[in-house]
């Protein structure tokens, strides 16, 4: 067998177990639906006030993951532990933290580093950490029992390999039973394999991934592992023909993942043996995350060699690689991205989709509906572009499963505004939605209208997000909106506060946001001559701010102009500053030169001699320092001063001022 020896460092180990792909096991399903699948609607879960979501796991009514949101402007994000009840105003926050897998009205996954268990509220929160261990994390939940894994670190027993710190990782699967103290550790060393992780159960079996250990923090592996609830019952799923492999979910008798290389999905039926390929021709790589026990739900991925671009495309087997089913195609338009992480006995399926950076959320949770009926239905829901600013409309394009009956097809509207934040404050918007829109006969879409205005901007510092649903033939595809807060003027600046007349001065306006695409046209004005500012300013797209010039007159006395400038691109908003304008400074009539400053220590006196233009001025000697008077000049006549004056200290630097304006400095010498 070819084996790829993967070496980890400790702290690489404990992030790879705390950041583990959150896969889930379901409830089993052992016979197809009754009805064929014609098709299936998406959901967009996305909760308000999210950067960016992801659904992990479903079942029945649930469905769990996590979601992004930042506290304030700048925070970093906060990952949260959610859970849905089919729609994204349904959302529960389940507090800081991510949930792997849904059942039987358990959810599953990890808060503060530990392994943890909820029952639909975040107050229910169950710390499932192992006694004795550093970290955890629970990946599934079935039938009352939660497996993850845990890790340590412990002093090293052996000279093999590397241990600088003295310490080596250990990382174990779990089985648990609703409490910490329940814990079973699940290592199958009967199988040689002395690490591993436990990925997914569906309350009788578990499944997940076993390592051998061959050095101090050396690993060989991982490959795919079935339990029955004791480490002793451990069989090696690894197929054959794969150097590594690993399970990830399990239901009704299936267990399913992806082996090496390529990385391709898998399906056993308990043993290594019994293994099929699920690879579907065309895609680069694959790899199942869930199954119902009939179907089987992953991902596969495409990648283009010319353009050097790969997507992620979410997948639906029902087993075997011919029967793969490409969600991408039920989309919405825009989305270039998907995978599927879980899938219930119902054959909703859970994941991602994203459709780049030009989403704000641009990872989405999203739920794929299947649909039997054999007419017409509304299947997808897409908007001309996902973010709008607070006073724009959107344009909505709703898409049949197939063209609309004779007399056309009248496709029902309406629309939820979700807060980014809880409580009941009135919305700072409003929304109007058509109530219905028909699709012609023979045609299989239709456009129309969502228009949103802006009723106060107090409050409105975060993005609302507008569920807009069609619904028609049973089935109501949604899309969400986000609506960013409408941009406005925030401030309006001038430095300095005060010139003389003839000065120029600087003035800044500032946005509450950057200026969207065309640029954000600012009025101003003055309601004084006396400073002048242009008619407007424009604040350049993707910029939260500019500058300009403010040109003063002449005055002849103090004036304050108060400068405005307005902006706003729903509800306008003004910002003011004040700008004083003085008249010019007063020009001396006289001119003073200084001849001669001298310092006798000896006799501690300071002889100074001077000459002004005005024969008439009185000149007065200053410390430059401090401003202290030392004396004042005998006027001499013809425009000559002198005195000596008899101070305690040399003051280094004099300056001498005359009665008329003029004035002069000059450091002292020392006799």
């Amino acid at each position: 067998m070819n084996r790829f020896l993967l070496k980890f460092t400790a702290a690489a180990l404990a992030l790879a177990l705390c950041l583990a792909p959150a896969w889930v096991g379901v409830a089993a399903q052992v016979s197809p639906p009754s009805t064929p699948v014609r098709g299936y609607v998406v959901i967009d879960l996305t909760p308000a006030g999210s950067t960016t979501s992801s659904a992990a796991g479903v079942s029945g009514a649930q469905q769990v993951g996590s979601a992004g949101f930042a506290t304030a402007a700048g925070q970093p994000v906060v990952s949260h532990a959610l859970l849905w009840n089919g729609s994204a105003a349904g959302a529960i926050d389940l507090g800081p933290g991510t949930v792997a897998a849904v059942g039987d009205g358990q959810q599953a996954g990890s808060a503060n580093d530990h392994a943890a268990l909820w029952l639909g509220t975040a107050a229910s929160r169950v710390d499932l950490n192992p006694s004795q261990w550093d970290q955890s994390v629970a990946a599934g939940v079935a039938g009352g029992r939660q497996v993850g894994s845990a890790t340590r670190r412990v002093p090293c027993t052996t000279k093999k390999g590397s241990c600088p710190d003295g310490t080596r990782a250990e990382f174990h699967p779990f089985l648990w039973s609703g409490s910490a103290e329940s814990a079973v550790d699940l290592t199958p060393f009967g199988l040689g394999f002395g690490a591993g992780r436990a990925l997914g159960t569906d309350g009788l079996q578990q499944v997940g991934i076993g390592l051998e250990v061959i050095g101090i923090n050396a690993y060989t592996g991982p490959f795919a592992v079935l339990w029955s609830g004791t480490a002793e019952s451990a069989v090696n799923l690894n197929p054959p023909d794969s150097g590594t492999s690993q399970a990830n979910a399990v239901a009704g008798g299936q267990q399913v993942g992806y082996g090496y290389t390529p990385k391709r999905a898998l399906l056993w039926k308990g043993s290594a043996e019994s293994v099929v390929n699920l690879h579907p021709d065309g895609y680069t790589s694959s790899e199942a995350n869930a199954t119902n026990g009939f179907e089987q739900a992953g991902s596969g991925y495409i990648f283009d060699p010319v353009t050097l671009v790969g997507h992620s495309h979410a997948l639906v087997w029902s087993g075997n690689a011919a029967s793969a089913i490409d969600l991408n195609q039920y989309l919405p338009d825009g989305f270039t991205d998907a995978a599927a992480t879980g899938i219930d006995a119902d054959g909703r399926v859970v994941g991602w989709a994203g459709r780049g950076s030009s989403d704000p959320a641009n990872v989405r949770a999203v739920m794929w509906v299947p649909v039997a009926s054999e007419e017409a239905f509304a299947s997808t829901l897409s908007l001309d572009r996902p973010s709008i600013v607070a006073g724009e409309a959107v344009r909505v394009t709703v898409k049949l499963s197939r063209p609309a009956p004779q007399g056309g097809a009248v496709v029902n509207l309406s629309h939820t505004i979700l807060s980014p934040t809880a409580g009941t404050a009135a919305s700072p918007l409003t929304v109007e939605t058509p109530p219905a829109v028909t699709v012609p006969e023979g045609e299989s879409a239709a456009s129309f209208d969502v228009v949103t205005e802006v009723t106060t901007l107090d409050g409105f510092t975060r993005p609302y997000l507008i569920n807009i649903q069609a619904t028609y033939g049973a089935t109501t595809p949604n899309a969400m909106l986000t609506v960013e807060p409408p941009r406005f003027l925030s401030s309006l600046s001038v430095a300095p506060g005060s010139v003389a007349g003839g000065a120029n001065a600087t003035a800044t306006v500032t946005l509450n946001g950057v200026a969207p695409v065309g640029g954000a046209l600012v009025a101003l004005k003055s309601d004084s001559p006396a400073a002048v500012v242009p008619s407007s300013v424009l604040v350049p797209e993707g910029q939260t701010g500019v500058t300009f010039s403010v040109k003063t007159n002449a005055v002849t006395s103090s004036t304050t102009a108060t400068l405005a400038a307005t902006y706003g691109s729903s509800l306008p908003a003004t910002g003011t500053a004040k700008l004083i304008v003085n008249p010019p400074a007063a020009q001396p009539s006289d001119t003073v030169s200084i001849q001669r400053v001298e310092y006798v220590s000896s006799k501690r006196e300071l002889s100074v001699q001077a000459t002004g233009s005005n024969a008439s001025a009185t000149l007065t000697v200053y410390v430059a320092a401090t401003g202290q008077v030392i004396g004042v000049l005998g006027n001499r006549g013809g425009g000559r001063y002198d005195r000596t004056f008899s101070v305690t200290t040399n003051p280094q630097t004099v300056v001498v001022r005359s009665s008329l304006g003029g004035s002069a400095s000059r450091a002292v010498s020392l006799k």
